[in-house]
């Protein structure tokens, strides 16, 4: 039997699997355990390490981030820092890259083309692995807890869209703590007191031990979960239901439709595009952006799909969608992942 005649729940068992998801496991219930802060700085750490020694994916990272940055730049010519001012951004910034302030609007962490590119790629490979780390934490939190480390802006937007009845579309990008979105749900409803069926597409792993295990603790906060092993129709029935569906958006693609990406013409994915065309549901993207040690900003804003937009043109959705994702990115590009080759 050829390998792609096994099922892929079998394709990716056997022994050596299972020795890696048992590290794996204990690996990240070791960091569920840890206080948020200690795995933030633990991250922090290992991030520092990473740089330090990986430096074929310096390049790599120092290649993204150029290309970000000539694109800020061109949105930006006089490159004017936003409302708070140049000095002001600088001095958010203490020599970690974060602002010791607690979580509030003053502190955030202003980024800024001027700030030395190998700074920015040090800061890259830290906040990545902090993010990750800390973001395992939130299994184990109560929705109190959780609004303490997580302060969320443009909540009208997703209850404004919820209302149309149609559920939503969520276009999220490789940014901040995501593990942490999966307990969206449960936050909600306890300290917002709003009760929406949220559901995330999730690529499986290639560790079928590991991948059943990793659904099992991301459902736990009620988060439904689709992979392209349940087909087109269940995630489109699960928004037309009224489900408000969160899409990974920003993956590098072999094949696509063709769209700008930061100034650059990049295959895109599809996906988003599809299911707004199926289900008529709005658009919202999300961004999450650290403003302070182990805390973050989410934020949500409305995608507009004008009326004159061909909605069978793949280009043309995608490209909308890759616009959203670059003014996310744009506010906090070192929460970004740019580790692999993304353009």
């Amino acid at each position: 039997m050829g390998t792609h005649e096994i099922p892929e729940s079998e394709r990716y068992k056997g022994f050596a699997n299972w020795v890696q998801y048992i590290l794996a496991r204990g690996l990240v219930s070791l960091l569920q355990s840890l206080p948020i802060g200690l795995a933030y700085k633990m991250g922090r750490g290992a991030g520092w390490l990473s740089w330090k020694f990986m430096s074929k994916r310096r390049d790599v990272v120092r290649k993204n981030l150029e290309v970000v940055n000539r694109w800020i730049l061109a949105q930006n010519p006089k490159n004017e820092p936003a409302s708070n001012g140049h000095e002001e951004a600088h001095r958010a910034i203490d020599s970690s890259g974060i602002s010791s302030s607690k979580c509030n609007p003053s502190s955030e962490i202003r980024h800024h083309p001027s700030l030395p590119l190998e700074a920015q790629v040090k800061e890259v490979f830290k906040r990545v692995v902090a993010n990750l780390s800390s973001g395992f934490s939130f299994s184990r939190m109560s929705p109190e807890k959780m609004d303490d480390h997580l302060k969320i802006e443009g909540l009208e937007y997703l209850q404004a869209a919820y209302s149309e009845g149609k559920g939503a579309i969520v276009l999220l990008s490789h940014m901040g703590p995501w593990e942490a979105l999966a307990h969206l749900p449960s936050l909600f409803a306890a300290r917002h007191g709003i009760q929406i069926p949220i559901g995330f597409m999730y690529r499986p792993l290639n560790n079928t031990y590991l991948d059943e295990w990793i659904k099992k603790q991301r459902e736990v906060g009620s988060a439904r979960l689709f992979s392209r092993r349940d087909g087109f129709y269940k995630p489109v029935d699960f928004i037309r239901g009224g489900g408000i569906l969160c899409i990974l958006a920003d993956q590098k693609m072999r094949e696509g439709p063709i769209a700008s990406y930061f100034g650059l013409e990049v295959p895109t994915s599809p996906i988003p595009g599809l299911f707004h065309r199926r289900s008529g549901a709005p658009m919202l993207a999300l961004s999450l952006v650290t403003v302070a040690p182990a805390r973050w900003k989410l934020t949500m804003s409305p995608v507009t799909v004008s009326a004159d937009v061909d909605l069978r043109s793949r280009a043309s959705l995608a490209s909308i969608c890759n616009q959203a994702l670059e003014q996310g990115l744009a506010t906090s590009p070192c929460d970004g992942l740019w580790m692999h080759k993304r353009f």
